[in-house]
């Protein structure tokens, strides 16, 4: 009987680590993947807000861009960034700052005026460094997904259209 106090101890830390992480987002690519100009890169975390979110980022920018792919932000360092007129990134802030991933991915990439951020969390408001970084924050609150998508797809669209990617 002496054992019993340990297995549940093990079967309760089983159960909050496969809780406390995230299933994975999918990688998805719509559009014309050789296309030579107006290719999004979007990196999202899996949450109800941010799907919704990523659904009307997608509808918003149509006609706008010509390929889209969509990834897991922990798939994110596995991404050159080159390619792409623009990166996405909807990430969480937990106890003040983003996924280390996400962070990494920020300071490395050289050309950070083609970077869109949106950080989502209860109280906290992080925002990377670098002023060049087009970042919003926001609550996960469902009633506001369209407002932050259209504002986040006005932020690509102003990247597209800047003259140094005419």
């Amino acid at each position: 009987m002496a054992r019993q106090p340990g297995y549940c101890i093990l079967i309760i830390c089983f159960l909050i680590f496969f809780g406390c992480t995230l299933k994975m987002v999918d990688t998805i690519e719509t559009g014309d993947k050789t296309a030579l100009k107006s290719k999004v890169l979007i990196a999202t975390q899996n949450s109800q807000f941010k799907g919704e979110v990523l659904s009307e980022i997608k509808k918003a920018l149509g006609e706008d861009v010509s390929y889209i792919k969509v990834v897991d932000v922990k798939r994110l360092p596995n991404e050159s960034v080159d390619q792409y007129i623009a990166v996405v990134i909807l990430n969480s802030c937990m106890a003040g700052r983003p996924d280390p991933r996400v962070e990494s991915f920020i300071d490395d990439i050289p050309d950070k005026g083609k970077l869109v951020v949106l950080t989502t969390g209860r109280l906290d408001s992080w925002k990377p460094d670098s002023p060049e970084v087009d970042a919003i924050t926001s609550a996960s609150t469902m009633s506001e997904t369209d407002a932050v998508a259209h504002t986040i797809a006005d932020k690509v669209r102003v990247i597209i259209n800047s003259p140094k990617n005419i």
